[in-house]
């Protein structure tokens, strides 16, 4: 639940990029926290392919600390928010890394998927409502009849997706789990290419 907050405090903060940089740096934490907790061998492989989708998502998602970017200060973005960002994106994914392996590890134990899933939606709930009154209470409101449609897309297409997280990572091991999680950037610009339509940079072909 934690790490959801981060995640999506990390996305409507930073400039896409950043967050899709800092966020994508799990496979690699992954690797060395599964050896840790799990006892899983670490291979040159992975972590050459952990390096790689790093350095991909840097060359995709054009990071402006890196490439530099103009949409900060296009944008007026406060300058607080955007340095808690940063923190939260890395928190994030350190969470992200934690989630793979603790799921690999209920796993083992024989937790069923659908109670792993409700811990997901429990806390959650819990941590969004709590930070919510916390940092942000005089944001809470009722969505509009526009912004339903979107929420209702993401809530329906997370539960998905978490739904195939918590069964996957509990039948192969943390360190490819991770690695595999980290294609939902190339599905993303797949979606941007072919479903908004907008044509990605040369660096992001290369990514």
């Amino acid at each position: 639940g934690f790490g959801f907050c981060n995640y999506y405090y990390t996305l409507s903060t930073l400039p896409l990029g950043d967050a899709t940089t800092l966020l994508s740096l799990y496979p690699i934490v992954t690797i060395f926290l599964a050896r840790v907790v799990l006892g899983e061998e670490i291979k040159s492989l992975y972590i050459v392919a952990a390096l790689a989708s790093i350095v991909g998502a840097a060359l995709i998602s054009r990071p402006s600390f890196l490439f530099g970017s103009e949409e900060h200060e296009e944008n007026g973005d406060d300058d607080g928010g955007v340095k808690l960002g940063y923190i939260t994106a890395l928190i994030g994914s350190f969470c992200a890394s934690g989630v793979i392996v603790l799921i690999r590890k209920a796993g083992k134990v024989g937790a069923h998927t659908l109670q792993l899933l409700f811990s997901w939606t429990v806390f959650g709930v819990s941590f969004s409502l709590l930070l919510g009154h916390l940092l942000q209470q005089n944001q809470w409101r009722v969505p509009t009849r526009d912004e339903l449609p979107a929420i209702l897309g993401v809530c329906i297409s997370g539960s998905i997706a978490h739904f195939l997280l918590n069964y996957a990572g509990k039948l192969v091991p943390a360190t490819l789990a991770g690695l595999l999680r980290s294609s939902d950037i190339f599905w993303a610009y797949l979606i941007e290419i072919f479903v908004l339509m907008e044509h990605p940079k040369e660096a992001t072909w290369c990514g």
